[in-house]
């Protein structure tokens, strides 16, 4: 066996122990994280006295702007929707205009595309003018919410799991292919 042979292996157990640690810290990496609501006015909880006529979030990136893709969706304790047409968005800052005089809890539910393509979604809630003049909701139970936050955390490992079992194949390929030349 030549001298070569130990060398090469300590540089490809090094070369696969940076790839491992590359595969592991990856899914935690904060490129990944998506945009979201820095603030609304009016504000998360707060109580306003009387139905505001437009209602902003800001986020923390850019939205994409394309027709259909984000959404607003604002009712009263009945259910009455009173987000008007579709919202501007303008940079980060995305405007719904609001119609009708309700009063009582407001709920705000957004539907965004944020800047790294991924869709974004949340929920809160405010109140109007005096609560105790708030509309009786007509459907029984709680409203279902569903937050999407892009691609799952399963998908993620399986992508690190076959990365790193690619580069072991090819760690083992190269140290298959060193052996048969130090042979010959």
């Amino acid at each position: 066996m030549s001298q070569r042979t130990p060398a090469l292996r300590t540089r490809l157990l090094a070369a696969l122990g940076l790839a491992l640690g590359l595969a592991v810290a990856a899914p935690a990496s904060p490129a990944l994280a998506h945009d979201e609501l820095l603030a609304s006015d009016p504000a998360a909880d707060s109580t306003v006295t009387a139905l505001p006529d437009e209602l902003t979030l800001t986020f923390s990136g850019v939205l994409i702007d394309e027709d259909g893709v984000n959404a607003i969706s604002v009712t009263d304790a009945a259910g009455t929707e009173l987000a008007e047409g579709a919202p501007a968005l303008d940079g980060t800052t995305a405007t719904q205009a609001l119609s009708g005089d309700s009063q009582g809890p407001i709920t705000v539910r957004w539907r965004v595309v944020s800047s790294d393509g991924h869709p974004v979604s949340g929920e809160f809630s405010f109140t109007a003018g005096d609560p105790a003049a708030a509309p009786t909701s007509s459907v029984d139970g709680e409203a279902e919410t569903t937050t999407e936050e892009g691609l799952p955390a399963v998908f993620w490992i399986v992508v690190s799991i076959v990365v790193v079992a690619g580069v072991i194949a090819l760690v083992i390929a190269l140290v298959a292919a060193s052996r048969r030349r130090t042979e010959d």
